[in-house]
């Protein structure tokens, strides 16, 4: 994948595998006004699924890195329906201080391409390691850095099996659509009110399941209990965390605190890490 100069833009072939139809006809303010007006996360991440469309590519994911200062690290994971599982698995077994896209998107505030990696990371970094063994050979793609309020920052990675052509334009539209989804995922994370919030013992155990890409069938067996037991919880749980999906009520429920957190059970070097939560939003049909 290469970045084609503004001013060159006019005289690369557009058949060849470009993101070309990104800017053509994109309506930014269109598009920030739909984001703007969703609901849910379920509303945000389709939206996004389009202009994965338009872009030529297979799919996006996006991680969140809160880092409040002497606060515990915590992963906020999604991707799109269509992002690459396998990636996403090598992504997830990935914790923070392995992830490349991670390092890379706090060295810089604009957008690069996986190919930028040997040039922001540090050749003997056990990073780029981790990416050269796992992650690059997925293909190629785009990764934006994301900022939110109290450092809870983060990156979205767009991902293409296909070598494509972007141009400095297309970059700054996929930054500038990045990072108006993710404040709005953020504000659907964190959005209070006055409405009661405590969950009951068996909603806790069922958001967290859900959290970790349990169907309902998969919860209610795990539960012992039939789906319209489970069917009913989630309705209640919706009701409390004043939401209409299951992703945003998972955005909820982790924003809350209600998402217990779990170890990783990958080696570490002898850098202290924290403890994470990670959350499943692929596959998460009911």
């Amino acid at each position: 994948m290469a970045v084609v100069p503004v001013q060159d833009a006019d005289v690369r072939s557009d058949s060849s595998g470009s993101c070309s139809g990104l800017t053509e006809d994109f309506d930014f303010g269109r598009f920030a006004g739909a984001i703007a007006a969703s609901n849910s996360g379920e509303e945000v991440w389709a939206l996004i699924d389009t202009i994965c469309d338009k872009a030529g590519v297979e799919g996006v994911c996006c991680r969140c890195f809160p880092s409040e200062a002497g606060a515990e690290q915590i992963i906020f994971y999604s991707t799109t329906s269509r992002f690459s599982p396998e990636l996403g698995e090598a992504l997830e077994q990935a914790p923070g201080y392995l992830d490349a896209f991670l390092h890379a998107s706090v060295r810089t505030t604009k957008p690069f391409l996986w190919g930028d990696m040997e040039r922001l990371l540090e050749r003997r970094s056990p990073q780029l390691h981790y990416f050269r063994d796992h992650i690059a050979s997925f293909g190629t793609g785009v990764v934006v850095p994301v900022f939110g309020p109290l450092f809870r920052n983060g990156y979205f990675c767009y991902h293409s099996y296909e070598d494509r052509t972007v141009t400095e334009m297309d970059m700054m539209v996929l930054h500038s659509i990045s990072q108006t989804a993710y404040l709005k995922l953020l504000d659907i994370m964190y959005k209070t009110g006055d409405r009661e919030r405590t969950l009951s013992g068996r909603e806790l155990e069922a958001i967290n399941m859900i959290a970790r890409g349990k169907s309902n069938p998969e919860v209610a067996a795990a539960m012992s209990v039939s789906v319209n037991t489970i069917n009913t919880l989630l309705k209640r749980i919706f009701e409390k965390l004043d939401v209409s999906d299951r992703v945003s009520a998972v955005m909820r429920a982790y924003a809350l605190g209600y998402i217990a957190k779990v170890d990783s059970d990958v080696a570490r070097p002898e850098v202290p890490q924290p403890t994470r939560t990670r959350l499943y939003f692929r596959g998460m049909a009911g």
